[in-house]
């Protein structure tokens, strides 16, 4: 069983004159907590494709990585873009320019469990999940699903890295119909895509299992080479919610809250706005990701 991305339609563009804020980051209200918080502390595993460290909005917040894909395990370069997109839509650098992530001062923990054609293993996710765990992460963020649940030993890890305090979160998928696994696990918090009209992406994946949505339809973020690019999906999607939850962190630690995984999911559902029929639905989960319904 192999595990895939979930991001399309691209286009790749130099850097932006001056750094700009993706409408997706302005949506969540991610700059209504950089006053309090940045992200600072919060260490953040991205399961994906590698990514490029050497990326001037990525650079200082890359801290660490570790390759399953191959025999060489410190080779964590990005030759696919996908994993550089989503970090920097996670923790892309607050330095005037190209772009800023949602927490852009996260700490990044590079997971490649995705080969360079986007495409990985159950074993090589199982191995990232085991690392992570062991490097004391608060966040793991996986853009990838697979339409067959991978099975017992899989959901094992997912559950251990549960019990070890750590927030999942999970694309839902693209195929306009269940929800993929790991985010139909119920440790996980599954995420579906919206565009800018705030209307459900027409590939995002619906269901019971869906928890939250996010902006997911032409994001702007970091691609190797010193690059930029626009991709949508609920790859996109994932990580705008995995900064989100790093900004939460941060904030209930600044404030003497006890971060439990439990508080964090309880904080996500106080802080989305509700979208669709009124209340939870299959569409949206719980609704947008909303800081500003966290901090008044």
């Amino acid at each position: 069983m192999d595990f895939k991305i979930y991001s399309d339609n691209f286009s790749i563009q130099s850097a932006p004159p001056h750094q700009v804020v993706d409408w997706g980051v302005d949506l969540v209200k991610a700059p209504k907590l950089w006053s309090f918080t940045k992200g600072e502390g919060m260490k953040i595993a991205v399961l994906d494709t590698g990514i490029d460290f050497n990326h001037p909005d990525l650079a200082d917040n890359y801290k660490k990585g570790i390759n399953f894909t191959s025999s060489n395990s410190s080779d964590v370069m990005d030759r696919k873009g996908h994993g550089t997109h989503v970090a920097g839509i996670i923790a892309a650098v607050d330095n005037d320019k190209g772009i800023v992530g949602v927490a852009p001062k996260a700490e990044l923990y590079i997971c490649k469990v995705l080969a360079d054609d986007g495409n990985g293993s159950i074993s090589s996710i199982i191995e990232g999940i085991h690392w992570a765990i062991n490097q004391e992460v608060d966040i793991i963020s996986m853009s990838l699903g697979a339409s067959v649940d991978p099975g017992k030993q899989f959901y094992d890890a997912i559950k251990l890295a549960r019990e070890n305090g750590i927030i999942i979160v999970a694309a839902s998928g693209n195929e306009n119909s269940n929800v993929v696994w790991p985010a139909a696990y119920e440790e996980v918090l599954a995420v579906g895509a919206i565009d800018q009209s705030l209307d459900r992406a027409s590939f995002s994946n619906y269901g019971k299992e869906l928890d939250v949505t996010a902006p997911g339809v032409d994001i702007l973020s970091t691609y190797p080479g010193n690059r930029y690019a626009t991709l949508s999906g609920t790859s996109m999607a994932t990580p705008m919610v995995a900064g989100v939850v790093a900004l939460i962190q941060a904030y209930c630690r600044l404030n003497s809250i006890k971060a439990t995984p439990e508080k964090i999911i309880e904080l996500i559902q106080e802080s989305s706005r509700d979208l669709g029929e009124f209340g939870r639905d299959d569409s949206f989960g719980q609704g947008l990701i909303d800081l500003s319904l966290l901090v008044k």
